[in-house]
């Protein structure tokens, strides 16, 4: 009978003949045995370890139960561990959890096919990843693996193929059970952050090489359901197979505190329906915390002692007062002669990156804004400094639910930006990770998409003048045709007539050309021009932009080339 964590079982034991017990496996809770006679107790001084056996069944497997916890009965006990199989318990080397859910995040890499003549083909395997990582002096080996079955339907009259996904440690030492666990939640941390929903262990296989038994450890119930298949999960399974390598060193190596002593305080998160505010609070704690050890350990603060602050200022007063020319340059836009010792120290203040909006611009400051700047500006900080304070005093918010909801996903993306980083994911290819998912955080995370777009090479930037842009901006117009002159694009409304008219719905029995930029081709009297299609153009002025979600480009070939269009 399996162990399964998130299914209950009642089993019928004996701990030696004639001593009789019930072995309770509840989703969620700790496993107990108690007693079947009320004369008989389980006292303070009992062993951290008891094996028992079932006896209703034919095989009478045996359990072995460790951890022992005080009940607060006589007549009953908590267990920690319940281990079953043939492995020795003392030299168990290769640990291996099954997450169901995750079959359904590598969805899109299975394929089937239904011949008219009732043959079916495809392809069922989904290829497995494997790294090897060195931590201390020990080599650790970590895999994730597909296990796959044909079964009959219930009612016989079919079949139906299954999947599973198990995620495996190899080790060269020997591992104990509270080892294990631990892995056991480095593994649903890590899942669930890849796949941007909280995610189960159902089951818990271990080997000594040679043989192979089951444990159970309880976890905490959770009944919630979400689809992780393609492409609803945050980091698509492409992405994760090209980052695997990395992603198992910076996790179980390079960057262990961050993810256990902050980060895991996240993972409760991804179940919590709770008030806006208040997750909003949560995650804004997350994030103080994290900068705070940043700033720390990158030495970022550079608050100076008071003594070598006043040496410093009145050394850099009197170079300043020694020259008319410094004097002029160092005062330039600033209405304060700054060789004056007492306004500079106001220009130059000696602070601490103490409150949580300086901790977190110092360490963004020194990361660089490539990404942040797609999705975060400086106000949004101010704000989410005041929901998360105005919930930590319970006081009324004062920002709309809406725009609480905006300030919510924009932190929680800061925050799952973090963490890639620190799984060593590039800034490049985390724009990669949200620009190419359905998960609700990217969706539902305001983004510029002008910024997104140019930073992954993916935007036509096409500069008009302010005319043309305040044309083009306020109104919705299908296919139209654009034109170069000079350094600038216009609207060529010849092309742009005829080519709406020609795909009208009262000529579409009479055309010959079905392809915009071909029909758009045959207008064209220069041989050196060429006429393309994109989706995905953008129109600017000075520091504006606004997309075009349908134009037809009419450019020389090597100027589309460079647009990638050709």
């Amino acid at each position: 009978m399996d162990l399964l964590l998130t299914e209950d079982l009642e089993l019928n034991v004996r701990i030696t003949e004639g001593e009789y017990c019930k072995l309770k496996i509840k989703y969620g809770k700790t496993p107990e045995l108690s007693h079947v006679s009320n004369h008989s107790y389980f006292y303070e001084n009992n062993e951290d370890i008891i094996q028992v056996e079932g006896f209703t069944e034919q095989l009478a497997p045996k359990y072995l139960l460790s951890g022992a916890i005080n009940s607060g009965t006589h007549s009953s006990k908590l267990f920690r561990y319940v281990y079953s199989g043939k492995a020795q318990t003392t030299k168990l080397k290769k640990v291996y959890f099954t997450f169901p859910e995750l079959a359904a995040y590598f969805n899109n890499e299975i394929t089937r096919n239904l011949e008219l003549n009732g043959d079916l083909n495809g392809n069922v395997t989904i290829e497995p990843m494997e790294a090897t990582v060195l931590k201390g002096e020990q080599a650790i080996k970590v895999g994730l693996h597909q296990y796959y079955r044909l079964s009959n339907t219930s009612t016989k009259d079919g079949f139906k193929f299954t999947s599973s996904m198990t995620l495996f440690f190899e080790f060269e030492n020997a591992i104990t059970f509270s080892e294990i666990e631990k892995y056991l939640y480095k593994s649903k941390n890590l899942l669930t952050w890849i796949t941007g929903f909280p995610i189960k262990v159902s089951k818990i296989e271990v080997s000594d090489g040679e043989n192979r038994g089951e444990l159970y450890i309880p976890t905490v119930k959770d009944t919630s359901e979400h689809d992780l298949s393609y492409p609803n999960g945050f980091m698509l399974a492409h992405r994760l197979r090209e980052h695997f390598v990395k992603i198992c060193e910076s996790y179980l190596v390079k960057n262990t505190f961050e993810f256990e002593n902050i980060w895991s305080r996240t993972i409760p998160l991804y179940n919590f329906n709770g008030v806006l505010e208040y997750e909003t609070m949560l995650y804004a704690a997350i994030l103080d915390k994290y900068c705070s050890h940043k700033v720390g350990q990158l030495n970022l603060d550079t608050m100076l002692d008071e003594d070598e602050y006043t040496e410093q200022t009145n050394k850099l007063s009197a170079l300043i007062s020694g020259d008319k020319e410094l004097v002029k340059t160092f005062s330039k836009g600033i209405l304060a002669d700054l060789s004056n010792v007492n306004l500079l120290r106001e220009v130059l203040p000696n602070r601490s990156a103490s409150t949580f909006k300086q901790k977190v611009k110092k360490y963004l400051n020194h990361i660089g804004k490539h990404v942040t700047e797609v999705f975060l500006s400086d106000n949004d900080l101010h704000l989410i400094k005041g929901v998360r304070d105005r919930a930590a005093h319970g006081e009324v918010e004062q920002l709309t639910t809406d725009e609480v909801s905006k300030i919510y996903w924009k932190l929680r993306m800061l925050v799952t930006y973090l963490i890639y980083k620190d799984l060593g994911v590039s800034d490049d290819d985390f724009l990669k990770v949200i620009s190419f998912t359905l998960n609700p955080l990217a969706l539902n995370c305001d983004t510029d998409k002008f910024k997104l777009d140019t930073k992954l090479n993916k935007a036509i930037v096409l500069p008009v003048s302010e005319s043309v842009f305040s044309e083009l901006s306020s109104k919705i117009v299908l296919h139209l045709v654009l034109t170069r002159n000079e350094n600038l694009y216009e609207v060529h409304k010849e092309f742009t007539t005829k080519l709406s008219k020609y795909f009208s719905v009262e000529n579409s029995t009479d055309r010959k050309i079905n392809s915009l930029d071909e029909y758009v081709q045959t207008l064209l009297d220069n041989p050196n021009l060429e006429a393309k299609y994109t989706g995905n153009a953008y129109i600017t002025h000075k520091r504006k932009s606004h997309k075009l979600h349908s134009i037809i480009l009419v450019d020389t070939s090597k100027k589309l080339r460079s647009y990638n269009i050709l």
